[in-house]
């Protein structure tokens, strides 16, 4: 919505997320997740990259797949109560600038997995569920589905 030259987002999900500062913020709290879990004295580095990135594997298809509606008390008159919240990012429009930095980050945290856990098939195996289930539901062949009638009211 326009309101004199200043635009007005009807939804704050898709302001914030936009910030360059979001993603280094972002890139920060997973390293300091890293940290957090490579840090415990009986943890192995193995075990310490997959508890991170199962972790925020996990955390991410919560917060962006799972939850519906708006999370900020904001006036979008409930225009976005059935949508996810990576649903609402950018108002569905696909292959924005932060869909690529929200869809190659864990992709680049996959990576760095195998890479410094040795390319093991355990980790490989360990990790994969986790990484499908926050990357297949940001594909656009996925925008507004839900498989199995779940989180559909």
């Amino acid at each position: 919505m326009q309101v004199g030259t200043t635009t007005v987002e009807s939804n704050p999900n898709a302001s914030y997320l936009d910030s360059r500062y979001f993603w280094i913020a972002y890139t920060g709290a997973v390293c300091f997740l890293h940290l957090m879990c490579s840090c415990v004295p009986s943890i192995t580095a193995t075990t310490g990259w997959l508890c991170t990135i199962n972790v925020h594997n996990i955390g991410n298809f919560i917060v962006f797949h799972y939850l519906r509606g708006s999370p900020f008390g904001c006036s979008d008159q409930g225009e976005n109560r059935q949508l996810t919240h990576w649903e609402q990012i950018n108002h569905g429009k696909q292959w924005t600038n932060t869909r690529k930095f929200l869809i190659i980050f864990p992709c680049i945290l996959f990576l760095m997995c195998q890479h410094y856990c040795d390319y093991s098939s355990d980790v490989l195996f360990q990790s994969i569920p986790s990484f499908l289930l926050q990357f297949i539901p940001k594909q656009p062949f996925m925008h507004a589905k839900r498989l199995f009638g779940i989180n559909k009211y």
